[in-house]
């Protein structure tokens, strides 16, 4: 009887915003060696690269300022989880200003346009991006 082993990634890293590069770049070797296409693997690291960036600038408490992440890869998903001690947040009561007054905030909108799945919990302290391999790609 063999094993299946899904692939995944995990890591724990400080709140300095000098370790979102190297953990969207983690995210991204990882989803390329799941088989993503570049097309694919540009999506993930782009929304990636926005979740991580809020845990960075939202993610701090009286406890810690850091962030982790877990990857996984099974069924052909991707799951990628960035989890902060923040305070967190109500996604759904998160009060959004009008198009026109807003330079920034479009993190979570670009995130869901991005991904198949994006989803919070634990008061918005965890965010849960889900991404379906269509075609499978040679690593590389």
């Amino acid at each position: 009887m063999s094993l299946a082993v899904s692939p995944h990634y995990r890591a724990a890293y400080t709140g300095d915003p000098r370790n979102v590069p190297l953990a969207r770049n983690a995210i991204a070797s990882f989803a390329s060696m799941c088989g993503f296409s570049e097309s694919d693997v540009a999506d993930i690291r782009l929304a990636a690269g926005e979740a991580l960036s809020n845990a960075v600038e939202h993610g701090r408490s009286m406890r810690s300022n850091g962030f982790s992440v877990v990857c996984r890869f099974e069924n052909d998903e991707i799951t990628i989880e960035i989890r902060d001690n923040g305070h967190g947040f109500t996604p759904e009561r998160r009060e959004v200003p009008p198009l026109e007054d807003r330079v920034r905030g479009f993190g979570m909108g670009l995130m869901r346009t991005l991904m198949d799945g994006v989803n919070y919990d634990h008061n918005g302290t965890r965010v849960r991006l889900q991404r379906r391999l269509e075609e499978p790609h040679p690593p590389g």
